[in-house]
């Protein structure tokens, strides 16, 4: 019976002992999970990314603080927080055909009698004339809360906004702006108006750029759009020729008046400070000889003389006239269309 009571007791005690080792891994096992599950918490946000970090289905954070930038950081894993990476600095693009006819992809098609809608995608002008256009659209996510609590398809949302916004601005160009005279302008102003739907969507997203690929007029009448084009080329190339003759023309004549205008100025500057030289020696001979007297009056008429000649050397025709008697008058007789008397010497 005592050896039997001795055998329980050990048997109770390796027991005691299993349990207590048992409860020693299972703690260990435990531990080593726990710190598992944190360490999993570790993350790291890109470069060209932010991260929004959702606890229990809620954004974690005030403010700022909200919007994890790149780096190292923790949060609880899951199903505690999740984390949501959001690539901010990332430009995507779509392509938008809903205005677009797919016939002008093909070669050698004959168009349709006429349109179907569901078919061949269109635009209508503000002058009533229909066009096809391609257009491609590059966008970025602008603030990350607003695009994760208010964005779940984003393409679907660009394509609405961006197509509404070219038929209102489509509605108000005509035919020939919309396919040739203004097509940054187009874009631009689809741009603009897009990006005020979006922003008013509250969507947190940026039109990066709006493009208009092609813009062309339906197939049924795309010939005759084509000769009004070639005739307005050829109206535009002869107008710019007739500029540029016009320019030209201006521009010689306008270098001709100059050079006759400066040559004018300097012979008026020539005989300006002619005269003057010529005032201001008289002047210093008068102050010389004395006013009346015998020098002055001999120079003062060679001088007369000596001007009187170089005037009559620049003369061709000379007419020499005596004093008329009192109460006369000099009769001078001039025959025109003369002919020459002598051949010039070859």
């Amino acid at each position: 019976m005592a050896k039997k009571s001795k055998e329980q007791s050990q048997a109770l005690e390796y027991f005691s002992r299993a349990l207590r080792l048992s409860f020693y891994f299972l703690k260990v096992l435990v531990a080593v999970l726990v710190i598992s599950y944190l360490l999993s918490g570790f993350f790291t946000v890109k470069q060209d990314e932010v991260a929004v970090v959702l606890r229990w289905g809620k954004i974690k954070g005030i403010g700022d603080e909200r919007v994890l930038k790149p780096g190292f950081h923790w949060s609880f894993p899951e199903p505690i927080d999740k984390v949501v990476r959001i690539p901010v600095k990332k430009v995507k693009s779509i392509e938008l055909k809903e205005f677009w006819d797919p016939d002008l992809d093909k070669e050698n098609v004959t168009p349709a009698p006429f349109l179907i809608p569901w078919l061949h995608g269109y635009l209508i002008t503000g002058d009533n004339n229909i066009i096809h256009t391609l257009w491609h659209i590059e966008y970025q996510i602008d603030d990350p809360i607003l695009y994760l609590t208010r964005t779940s398809q984003e393409e679907s949302m660009i394509k609405i906004a961006v197509s509404n916004a070219i038929v209102r601005v489509g509605g108000r160009l005509s035919v020939d702006e919309a396919l040739r005279t203004r097509l940054e302008t187009f874009s631009r102003m689809v741009k603009n108006e897009a990006q005020k739907t979006l922003d008013e969507l509250g969507s947190g997203l940026t039109l990066v750029a709006v493009y208009l690929d092609r813009s062309v007029p339906p197939l049924q009448v795309a010939d005759a759009f084509n000769k009004v084009i070639k005739s307005e080329q050829i109206k535009s190339a002869r107008i710019n020729e007739a500029k540029s003759y016009a320019n030209r023309v201006v521009n010689t004549a306008r270098g001709e008046a100059a050079r006759i205008v400066g040559e004018a100025n300097t012979y008026r500057s020539e005989v300006v400070n002619e005269a003057r030289a010529d005032a201001e020696y008289i002047e210093k001979l008068t102050q010389k000889f004395g006013e009346g007297s015998k020098g002055l009056n001999v120079y003062l008429a060679y001088f007369y003389q000596e001007k009187i000649e170089e005037i009559l050397a620049n003369l061709q025709n000379k007419f020499i006239l005596k004093r008329p008697f009192p109460g006369k008058e000099n009769e001078l007789r001039i025959i025109l269309g003369k002919k020459q008397r002598w051949k010039e010497s070859k």
